[in-house]
């Protein structure tokens, strides 16, 4: 009988243990549990903000992406400006060229037409000079008595010198100019007066003996 007891005893005290090591099991296992669930939530949430991240990040790529090929129509933009600024530069420099050019052929041309009138004054000039020494040489004249072999050589003379006058070629590229005009109009009347002035005392020295003589 306490053999009995004893057994019985030991056996509620192995299941005691038993049961204490069962709830001692089961706290452990819902410690476990719960340790689990936490890093899970915690593993949850990394994969969570890791997700948002990417998210984030791919909102930002494609943002930038935007950006950039902005960027680059905005310089295809700039680009064609200047092709199109470099095309008129180059017709700009096209059309100086042939201005100058065109200069360069006007200034030419007028140093061609200074000197053509440079040529001209000389000329008139000495038929000037000319003319003016005939003019001595006929009041000269006037004062002698019987001068025809000088009259002949003085009306010679002035035939040439209003020959060389009248048959000038004129340039037609030589500029107008009012004072030379009027200078050669002037000499040009100075050698037909002086002509005429001759050609009177010409007619005067073979004139009957009637006639007054020259100087008289």
């Amino acid at each position: 009988m306490i053999a009995f007891a004893g057994l019985a005893w030991w056996s509620f005290q192995q299941i005691s243990l038993m049961g204490q090591q069962l709830v001692a099991t089961q706290e452990s296992f819902a410690r476990i549990s719960e340790e689990a669930a936490g890093r899970l939530q915690a593993i949850s949430g990394k994969v969570v903000a890791s997700e948002a991240n990417v998210n984030n990040g791919s909102e930002a790529l494609k943002l930038q992406i935007k950006q950039l090929e902005a960027q680059l129509q905005e310089q295809g933009k700039q680009q064609l400006g200047v092709a199109g600024q470099t095309t008129e530069l180059d017709s700009r420099l096209a059309q100086m060229s042939a201005s100058n050019t065109e200069l360069t052929a006007a200034n030419t041309k007028l140093q061609g037409q200074v000197q053509a009138l440079t040529d001209a004054v000389t000329s008139l000039t000495a038929a000037q000079a000319e003319s003016k020494s005939l003019a001595t040489d006929v009041a000269a004249l006037k004062k002698q008595g019987n001068p025809s072999a000088a009259i002949a050589r003085l009306e010679q003379d002035v035939l040439v010198l209003k020959s060389a006058q009248e048959n000038q070629p004129a340039n037609i590229d030589a500029p107008t100019n009012k004072e030379f005009d009027v200078f050669r109009i002037q000499t040009t009347r100075n050698i037909t007066t002086l002509q005429s002035q001759v050609q009177n005392l010409n007619q005067r020295l073979n004139a009957p003996a009637a006639v007054t003589p020259l100087g008289q």
